[in-house]
């Protein structure tokens, strides 16, 4: 197509979109493209500004849906837009103008040694006045540049030049050239200002040749837990060049609507969504992992396990004990020392005895589970808060190669749902419920034979209760637990208009059926009202992140991330409060967790999402 030819003359149905999308009433047509084999249209235009991201990949499908084709793709140009490379003038307020190339002091540098300093900010708060009976006035206001904060003052006399009263305002942006001195009358450090001239607040911008997507972002809404509104965000996003912006909220969707119209405005996607408190009612407390209809009356290796910490990506293990046992028989031992490959700590030795001698010398955690598991063959396992144990196993196994995938019991949520009237369920307090013998805890071998008497124990207890087969034990404890569950956080995006009310269905039943503390959703819920949903794994306080943290096993952490379509990863700063409270060591420690997070999708086929979390619009906020 040599000429040029009105995008509307060709295109008549785009005609809707009127003038937006880039000027669409003039832009103009320079080649049209049918691809046969793809069914698909290829369209090269000349539009009179930038269209939006969003409006154009509409008017893509629009074209397709018009000529019954698979796909369209428009590739647009338009004029670069003129790039102002002069810097404005700066306008004075008070003095001489000031050298451009003048160096500035960040105010949390300013003392009163500084002397003479050029500083900028901005001003929050004005306090200049005449003073009528002297024919004087007093300049005063205190700017800040996020470093620090500093208090502007003068006195003018009467023949002095005053014009630069009543000219500051709070939320201009200044450069102040001054001494500054101590002021007996504010019984503070003031700056003293010989030049006052109005910059331009420095602005962030998006460098990056490929724009991101936000996909977890709070609003006002997100009640005590943000403070930007839903425009001022789009705003922004829209002005780095982002294609899209997704909202998220906990628990509500009150900035829908400005969202909505704000996105409009600014051209870009608007992806709606929320963060929810999840409550787990299906299968959050599992005392049986595997082996639906095997009875409970059996033969099992009972297990345990010493480590030099609690964290699987920090600490390995010291040392693994297990028995064979039948119906309250031990059948065969088993017990070995493990060199963890690092030093053992005092609080440790002190914990279980175990020292650096001990372990010197002993088999490497591979050839140690190698070990374990010739003893244990196929037969199932059983431990109390097996999650652990299993966790640093599979660690092992994954590391060096090996499968661990193995069917096992927990007594420790059996312990919970059988022995309710308990302040804690630790193994101790539980023997001491069932009257067992004392032992030696917190030594691999004493522990595993004491998991065998347990369960001696709740074998009959369960019977009792109708409960004989894996399944009926899984069924049985889940719902004795279900109100003891904590909340997790979780993120819901919408995919199209059965999502969207499918999610205020969901946001509905939070509040009037299962409101506790939170608008919680039970997982039963959001599986029942998923269709046109895209559920994300959330942030640190999501189900995934925690069992990251708790260093559940490999095969148990895919179980749990099976249930969701996205993982999210988040900067380090986010979740630097977890090296603070001593949940881990340090960033290397973050690093793991979100290394292990993108392992998870690559072996599950699924995205994972760098994500903000975002709360605030500045980082001064």
């Amino acid at each position: 197509m040599a000429e040029k030819i009105p995008f509307l003359d060709i295109f008549p149905d785009a005609a809707v979109y009127g003038g937006s999308c880039g000027g669409l009433d003039k832009a103009e047509v320079l080649g049209v493209k049918i691809l046969r084999e793809s069914l698909t249209m290829d369209v090269r235009a000349f539009f009179s500004q930038m269209p939006a991201p969003v409006e154009l990949s509409q008017l893509e499908r629009l074209l397709a849906e018009c000529y019954g084709l698979q796909g369209a793709e428009i590739h647009a140009s338009y004029p670069e837009p003129k790039k102002n490379t002069e810097k404005p003038k700066e306008r004075l307020l008070m003095g001489r103008p000031i050298k451009p190339n003048a160096e500035r002091t960040m105010l949390m540098d300013v003392s009163l040694e500084s002397g003479r300093v050029l500083v900028e900010g901005e001003v929050f708060a004005e306090d200049s006045r005449q003073l009528a009976k002297r024919g004087a006035a007093i300049l005063s206001f205190k700017m800040t540049d996020y470093t620090g904060s500093i208090h502007v003052s003068q006195y003018l006399r009467g023949d002095a030049d005053q014009s630069v009263i009543g000219q500051v305002k709070p939320g201009m942006w200044l450069k102040v050239l001054g001494n500054v001195n101590y002021s007996k009358f504010d019984n503070d450090m003031v700056l003293e200002p010989a030049a006052i001239a109005v910059g331009e607040k420095p602005r962030r911008e998006d460098t990056a040749e490929e724009k991101r997507v936000e996909l977890h972002l709070h609003t006002r809404f997100s009640a005590l837990d943000a403070l930007s509104d839903p425009g001022d965000l789009i705003a922004q996003a829209a002005a780095w060049g982002h294609p899209a912006i997704a909202i998220t909220d906990h628990g509500v969707a009150q900035a829908f609507p400005d969202a909505w119209l704000a996105a409009k405005k600014r051209g870009i996607k608007l992806i709606y969504g929320m963060e929810g408190y999840l409550v787990n009612d299906e299968d959050a407390s599992l005392a049986a992992h595997g082996g639906d209809d095997l009875p409970l009356d059996q033969e099992y290796i009972a297990f345990d396990i010493e480590t030099t910490g609690l964290r699987v990506f920090e600490n390995a293990m010291t040392e693994i004990g297990a028995v064979r046992f039948k119906g309250g028989e031990i059948l065969e031992k088993f017990s070995t020392f493990v060199d963890p490959g690092m030093p053992i700590s005092d609080e440790i030795t002190r914990l279980t005895g175990i020292t650096d001698r001990d372990v010197q010398g002993a088999p490497k955690p591979a050839e140690a589970m190698q070990m374990f598991l010739d003893f244990a063959g196929d037969t199932p396992l059983i431990a109390h808060n097996a999650d652990f144990d299993t966790g640093f196993m599979s660690d092992a196994c994954r590391q060096a190669g090996m499968d661990f995938e193995p069917i096992y019991l927990d007594t420790l949520p059996m312990a919970r749902a059988l022995l309710p009237d308990l302040k804690n369920h630790k193994l101790d307090t539980v023997s001491n419920r069932l009257s067992l013998p004392a032992f030696r805890h917190h030594r691999a071998y004493d522990d595993a034979e004491v998991v065998a008497r347990i369960m001696e124990k709740f074998v009959p207890m369960l019977a009792e209760n109708g409960i004989h087969n894996f399944r009926e034990l899984n069924d049985y404890v889940n719902h004795r637990l279900t109100r003891r569950r904590r909340t997790r956080h979780i993120s819901i995006l919408v995919r199209n208009k059965t999502g969207l009310k499918n999610l205020y269905e969901i946001i509905s039943l939070s509040y009037l059926k299962y409101f506790n503390r939170n608008p919680t959703v039970p997982k039963s819920v959001l599986a029942k009202y998923r269709e046109g949903l895209i559920i994300g794994s959330a942030c640190e306080a999501g189900e995934l992140y925690d069992a990251m943290l708790y260093g559940k096993s490999w095969p148990e952490l895919k179980r749990i991330a099976e249930f969701y379509d996205y993982f999210e990863i988040m900067p380090l700063a986010n979740n630097r409060f977890l090296i603070e409270n001593g949940t881990v060591r340090d960033d290397e420690s973050l690093r793991e967790v979100n290394r292990r997070i993108i392992q998870l999708g690559r072996e599950l086929g699924k995205p994972v999402v760098a994500t903000g979390d975002v709360h605030f619009l500045d980082p001064e906020q």
